[in-house]
């Protein structure tokens, strides 16, 4: 029987049966992607694990995050013993598909990558906060049956460990404040538009469906913000109406004085 290729690489024979992929893959592809977070625990080679526990990781450089909300692009760079970094981007969509891009790099000059980190408008953030924003795009990516990009399993250790990062609440957050939980019917209704336009290949084009939901709370302070911006308008039209009035009243008042 011919050995089948890997089916991540494409290129060296697959010989070990991968359960995450369902199919044969290479031992280097193994040893990239092998994580205690996806593998199962009786994987026959997951107890080859080459990691070693409590090794300190790199210090880090920088995090950065993208702040439009919707996709956001997220960056962890740690540095090396040489002075050159190591870094991972991601690319979370909150309200749709999760975890859908992934790039990096394991030695790369930090002038190369500040000009990069210069190309968005990036903000520093917390190294926390990006994690759970990651941890959750992986959560909706393979709650709705996507593939995480194969660049994230290579690169995603330079992100630490994810283990400690819990996640509670509902798949989506409100829009408004990204903290507040959605109704399972908002839910399912963002999963069921989300297939919808992945199935029609309109994801990323003008044709794409925009859905998005904000929680009861900041509904209320959107409407009490409403009333108010309301009520400042009314104010300052009848300011309006009487610094006229004024106006024709000395107007007026001058004429007849003549």
């Amino acid at each position: 029987m011919k050995t089948k290729k890997c089916v991540i690489c494409n290129a060296r024979k697959g010989k070990r049966f991968c359960v995450k992929e369902d199919d044969y893959i290479c031992s280097k592809c193994c040893g990239l992607i092998r994580d205690p977070q996806l593998c199962p625990n009786d994987c026959p080679y997951f107890g080859s694990l080459t990691e070693k526990k409590g090794k300190e990781e790199l210090p880090i450089y920088k995090v950065l995050m993208t702040t439009p909300k919707g996709s956001r692009s997220i960056v962890v760079a740690r540095e090396k013993e040489n002075g050159n970094l190591q870094f991972i981007s991601v690319l979370v969509d909150e309200w749709k598909m999760g975890l859908k891009d992934c790039f990096g790099g394991f030695d790369v000059p930090k002038k190369e990558f500040n000009k990069f980190a210069m190309q968005a408008k990036y903000v520093n953030a917390g190294l926390d906060e990006c994690k759970e924003k990651i941890k959750r795009g992986i959560l909706i990516a393979e709650t709705l049956g996507f593939k995480l990009p194969r660049e994230f399993r290579e690169f995603k250790r330079i992100l630490g460990d994810l283990d400690s990062i819990e996640l509670t609440g509902s798949l989506y957050k409100c829009f408004e404040c990204g903290k507040r939980d959605l109704t399972e019917e908002e839910v399912e209704q963002i999963k069921e538009v989300t297939l919808r336009d992945v199935a029609a290949g309109v994801c990323g084009t003008e044709a794409e469906t925009m859905i998005y939901f904000v929680c009861d709370e900041c509904k209320g302070k959107k409407e009490v913000g409403g009333n108010k911006e309301r009520v400042l308008a009314e104010a300052a039209k009848v300011r309006r109406g009487r610094d006229k009035r004024s106006r024709y009243r000395r107007s007026r008042y001058r004429r007849e004085s003549v």
